[in-house]
């Protein structure tokens, strides 16, 4: 959950719709729009984490299960990559802005300044959040198998999904409320900046504590 409210892609995606939703519209019509863009965030991070529950029920359907030794191994060395490549390729070097190229990345600054209808910003929600996807689908995935070898009468387990499901919305809702308090994108951009070896550091140790926890707990 730290690892996904560090993510900084949605974040910097809302700041700027967000920004220019005040510019060229009401506040309140600027609020929903940005609402609808967290709920676009929202749904599409449940389906993501369901699907990977499903498929991971699947696949360990029978004999197969997770203590198997190269799934153990397989989820130990992906986390130890996302470790190393979080913190020296997450952003481009010398620079705030993340890993998404720059053809992607001005299709999504386009996108967000454009954007005025409801279903539109509920896809570009949606968007922001899929191009998370390296950095997420093995946290989803490592989640889903430890939660269904919960015991079904364990009361935590819907709570850790329900969680675990809305975390990526928390960053979101701090800068909506920033920006109800008199901030603006300056403010938001510079916060960012002042952040970045912190955001790389969370990111890094957290990937890596939890291949070391795999490791331990799982491989030996």
């Amino acid at each position: 959950m730290l690892i996904m409210s560090s993510l900084q892609i949605v974040p910097g995606v809302f700041a700027l719709f967000y920004h220019y939703a005040l510019g060229k519209r009401s506040r309140r019509k600027a609020s929903i729009l940005g609402l609808f863009f967290i709920l676009g965030t929202e749904v599409i991070s449940a389906c993501l984490f369901l699907s990977s529950y499903y498929l991971v029920n699947l696949l360990f359907l029978g004999e197969a299960r997770p203590e198997n030794s190269f799934v153990v191994w397989l989820a130990a060395g992906v986390t130890l990559a996302l470790a190393f490549s979080s913190f020296f390729f997450y952003y481009h070097k010398g620079s705030t802005t993340t890993f998404l190229s720059r053809k992607y990345a001005k299709s999504l600054h386009r996108y967000a300044t454009k954007t005025n209808r409801l279903s539109d910003a509920f896809t570009l929600g949606a968007l922001s959040n899929v191009c998370e996807l390296p950095f997420t689908l093995p946290l989803f995935i490592i989640t889903a198998i430890e939660i269904m070898e919960m015991s079904a009468a364990y009361v935590a387990n819907d709570l850790l999904t329900v969680l675990y499901i809305i975390t990526p919305t928390i960053p979101l809702f701090i800068i909506y409320y920033k920006y109800h308090t008199h901030h603006n994108l300056a403010d938001i951009l510079r916060s960012r900046a002042k952040e970045k070896t912190f955001t790389k550091f969370i990111i890094s140790f957290s990937y890596l504590i939890i291949a070391l926890l795999i490791i331990i707990f799982r491989a030996i």
